[in-house]
């Protein structure tokens, strides 16, 4: 029911999608109030106490969270709950779909048996899974060879989470699927959700449905259910391998691989629980350490996208010779230059001379967005003999932020952002730049960074000039005045002046261009990627190293 009350606050939080939207959806409901906003940021990476006390400094009529979609939101109950902490009327929860669910504290007493069954079925399945992610931990060992297998694969992503349509994992996931389908592998995938990909038929292993008030314990138990799920559609069938992208509380290939005496690959981008430690806090983040040292355990093989991840994986123990380092990559048949520029370039009302700088990305932690956000407004308040403009594609935890300190050059059109698009549109508009960036910052503790970013590989198979990070694997991917231009992470003033430098340079913008497009084409391509991935290891080593045209992140 839509309100006429004038006095008072809402508070904002846009958990994700387009925030003026989100103002948009609000001021229909609260006719005339003001509208607070407070970042997504400071309730994902603060700790519990941090969150009580964040959310009791909350006054008002309503505290508002609004999403892309609240069908595809894992943590509903837990968010109904903080009705009981902060000191406004009620709890919203709302999408661009036009759900509108209004929580007070009444609707929790009368929900309340039923949040308290969730926690104690949550309870009971997270203390279960200690003693037994321990037993398991003690029994676990690779399964070096498949005796009287199948030639198909079986390609697992055993997660009821949805990975969308865009950003750097599902392109992974679509990328390795095509350069399987490349190489003519016979395969059948299984998840937990469907995916953005048409290279193989996608084999669904739902979730049970029943009310979850913590994720972890979803997790946790589909382990169980996905497992069951893919032996039964199997039947007789005996995979020759699994390969399974390591997510945070599965062991689901860890237990397929025992129960079917099937080699595991196990791709791991990353440890979650170092996630769970540095971005993302979760109280369970000892049940997320057991469950990745049962899966590394158990895996016959592990595909990591870097050198620091190899390196930290015989740091705890992992036999070097389980170990090969594969890059991500691009393909190089989708990701081209000459796709889209003129369509591009008129949707956006660029003229000849503006110079267009892209970035794509998750808007996370780790993709350099507060000194994006500082170049742009150097370069946009500095004059210049060249009109530069930014395109901005993507969603994630930052977006808000960044989009509420730019809103005046959003105004004006110098700074586009766009929201998640699509493959074909970022691959267009991608073309439609002059300028693509990757300022990548370092690792909060200290650490060396671990990614392989799989835009940066589009970006090079686009034919365009780049400015990224002077960052481990970039800095191995790219070379300084070669194939890119190399600054230093979170310099703001460096990022500027490298933009600067090719904005005003178009002779230099095409011959990087050229020559990242050439080491994409060589070294990158998701075929290649495979190849690698699956087959034996060749004789002289399995790092990288740094030889006359190779291209690696």
């Amino acid at each position: 029911m839509k309100s006429t009350e004038a006095a008072g606050i809402v508070h904002l939080c846009v958990w994700e999608g387009d925030a003026n939207r989100a103002r948009d959806v609000v001021k229909t409901h609260y006719s005339g109030i003001e509208i607070s906003e407070f970042p997504h940021r400071k309730l994902r990476v603060s700790g519990f106490a941090q969150k009580v006390r964040l959310l009791r400094g909350l006054r008002g009529r309503a505290i508002i969270f609004y999403f892309e979609s609240l069908q595809n939101f894992k943590h509903r109950q837990i968010l109904a709950c903080f009705q009981l902490l902060h000191r406004c009327r009620e709890t919203v929860l709302c999408d661009k779909n036009g759900h509108w669910e209004s929580i007070r504290s009444r609707d929790l007493l009368r929900a309340a048996p039923g949040v308290l069954l969730s926690i104690l079925r949550d309870a009971t399945t997270i203390v279960f899974w200690w003693p037994y992610l321990q037993l398991k931990l003690k029994r676990a060992a690779p399964i070096d060879h498949a005796i009287g297998s199948d030639k198909e694969m079986l390609y697992l992503i055993p997660t009821p989470a949805s990975f969308g349509s865009v950003g750097g994992a599902i392109s992974h996931i679509r990328g390795f699927l095509y350069g399987l389908k490349t190489a003519s592998e016979d395969c059948r995938v299984f998840s937990g959700t469907p995916l953005a990909q048409d290279a193989f038929a996608n084999e669904v292993i739902r979730a049970s449905q029943r009310p979850y008030f913590f994720w972890g314990a979803i997790m946790l138990s589909y382990n169980f259910v996905f497992a069951r799920g893919v032996q039964k559609k199997l039947g007789p069938a005996r995979p020759r391998l699994l390969y399974q992208r390591h997510l945070a509380f599965s062991i689901a290939g860890a237990l397929l691989s025992g129960r079917l005496k099937i080699p595991l690959i196990l791709e791991y981008n990353g440890s979650e629980a170092w996630i769970a430690d540095h971005w993302d806090p979760n109280p369970l983040r000892r049940w997320i350490k057991l469950c990745e040292d049962v899966t590394l355990k158990s895996a016959a093989r592990i595909v990591v996208v870097s050198n620091v991840l190899g390196d930290d994986l015989v740091e705890r123990g992992i036999s070097p010779d389980r170990i090969r380092v594969n890059p991500n990559a691009v393909d190089t048949n989708y990701f081209y230059p000459g796709r889209g520029r003129g369509s591009g370039r008129r949707e956006l009302d660029m003229q000849p001379e503006e110079v267009l700088i892209g970035f794509v990305g998750s808007f996370s932690l780790w993709h350099g967005i507060d000194p994006l956000q500082r170049a742009i407004t150097l370069l946009l308040t500095s004059q210049s003999p060249c009109r530069v403009r930014f395109l901005l594609i993507g969603d994630g935890l930052l977006l808000g932020e960044m989009r509420a300190a730019l809103a005046a050059y959003e105004r004006t059109r110098e700074v586009i952002f766009t929201g998640p698009l699509p493959s074909e549109k970022v691959a267009e508009y991608l073309d439609a730049s002059d300028i693509l960036v990757s300022p990548h910052v370092p690792m909060p503790d200290g650490s060396r960074f671990f990614g392989s970013p799989t835009k940066l590989f589009e970006y090079m198979a686009m034919g365009k000039a780049i400015v990224a990070s002077r960052l481990d694997q970039l800095a191995e991917v790219l070379e300084h005045e070669r194939t890119a231009l190399l600054v230093a992470p979170g310099n703001a003033e460096e990022l500027a002046q490298a933009i600067r430098r090719l904005a005003l340079n178009p002779a230099e913008r095409e011959s990087l261009g050229a020559a990242a497009r050439q080491a994409a084409v060589e070294h990158h391509d998701w075929a290649r990627n495979v190849a690698y991935a699956l087959n034996d290891m060749p004789a002289q080593a399995n790092r990288v190293v740094s030889v006359p045209g190779f291209v690696g992140t």
